[in-house]
């Protein structure tokens, strides 16, 4: 059964705010929440991850304030983002969770677990970079380099590279994409876009304000060999400033490693959420 597919979005409402969310997977235990990349919304989780990760936990994915089919404004920092989401978890009751965060998600993991560090177990952050990595400094212009070509295209250029074989992967990962047919997510918004494109852009040209060096939880650092979006090299970085990490690094691939190996991503994440 697909449990990603069919799970059904739910709204709560959060100091009048409607949040959008999907809850499925195994119950009992500390569910996995995930925290989604630049534009991405409830739809842009890849199935066999969301499916393979349910199959032993209960997971959560949700659009944050702005994004999606949540209401309100999408805020322009990673900071105010962070603390949309913790209000989020709050409201559900979860007093303990394990994170997934890709990419814009990974920035929010490293600040949730210096806001709220005992709210978290453990943390999987994918294609992400510590605060003032010098490669977001180009980030609105490879973006608007994307935006010139055709969604399939776009698509592709931001999540993997130009080999045939990684872009073969890419296309297989933008189908499974299409899988859910009803219920689907509004697209993001044009206001959301400029505005989590100013949080991005901030994260790595602001003076640092979080030290990751005091996030003592088990994180594993995913990332592809190639990530024009992020530099692959920040990655490494984040994981020598992490005292408690896991670094795996994916061949061929870019900024959506995952997306190119889901299988992997999901043998390493259930192995590291159970046994790490």
């Amino acid at each position: 059964m697909d449990l990603f597919v069919s799970a059904p979005t739910q709204y709560i409402e959060v100091d009048g705010v409607s949040f959008a969310y999907r809850r499925f997977g195994k119950l009992g235990g500390v569910p996995v929440v995930g925290f989604q990349h630049f534009t991405g919304t409830l739809d842009n989780w890849d199935p066999i991850i969301m499916n393979g990760l349910a199959k032993q936990r209960e997971v959560i994915v949700f659009d944050n304030k702005g994004v999606g089919n949540s209401g309100g404004v999408t805020p322009d920092s990673v900071y105010a983002m962070t603390q949309d989401a913790i209000r989020f978890i709050e409201q559900l009751g979860i007093t303990q969770m394990d994170v997934l965060g890709f990419s814009l998600g990974g920035f929010i993991a490293q600040q949730l677990a210096v806001l709220r560090p005992a709210l978290i177990r453990k943390i999987m952050i994918v294609g992400a970079a510590p605060q003032g990595a010098k490669a977001l400094h180009s980030f609105p212009d490879l973006i608007q380099r994307a935006m010139q070509l055709a969604p399939a295209e776009r698509f592709l250029f931001i999540f993997f590279t130009p080999t045939e074989a990684s872009r073969e992967k890419g296309r297989a990962a933008l189908a499974r994409l299409q899988w859910r047919v009803e219920d689907r997510d509004k697209a993001t918004s044009d206001a959301a876009v400029m505005a989590q494109l100013k949080a991005i852009t901030a994260w790595g040209t602001d003076a640092v304000s979080i030290d990751v060096t005091r996030i003592k939880h088990p994180v594993l650092v995913v990332q592809g060999s190639n990530d024009d979006m992020m530099d692959s090299s920040s990655s490494y970085t984040l994981f020598q400033q992490l005292p408690n990490a896991l670094l795996s690094c994916y061949p061929d691939a870019a900024h959506g490693s995952f997306f190119q190996y889901p299988h992997l991503f999901v043998h390493e994440a259930l192995y590291f959420l159970d046994h790490y």
